[in-house]
């Protein structure tokens, strides 16, 4: 019964990562979108206030579902990241 238990619950984790997995790629198609909008009007591709704002409402987000901030803090430094070598090689 055990045995069972683990892999239900590994399966549903395999379905969450396939939803994360998606959610990512289409984060990065919109990060692509920006970046092109920002290359035709000559925008920086770093906008550090907003990336400190983000980062900050992200945290008090996790807080409400009981994530550590650093876990989050680690995870959005590394999508954060990825936006702007997606955004750099927009030229």
């Amino acid at each position: 019964m055990k045995k069972q238990t683990i892999e239900k619950l590994r399966n549903e984790i395999d379905k969450i990562d396939e939803q994360i997995i998606k959610l990512l790629s289409d984060r990065m198609g919109k990060v692509k979108k920006i970046g092109e909008i920002k290359d035709k009007l000559d925008k920086p591709k770093l906008d550090p206030d907003r990336f400190n704002k983000l980062l900050k409402n992200r945290i008090e987000t996790a807080k409400k579902f009981g994530l550590p901030k650093n876990l989050i803090t680690k995870i959005w430094n590394l999508i954060h990241d990825e936006a702007l070598i997606i955004e750099e090689k927009i030229k």
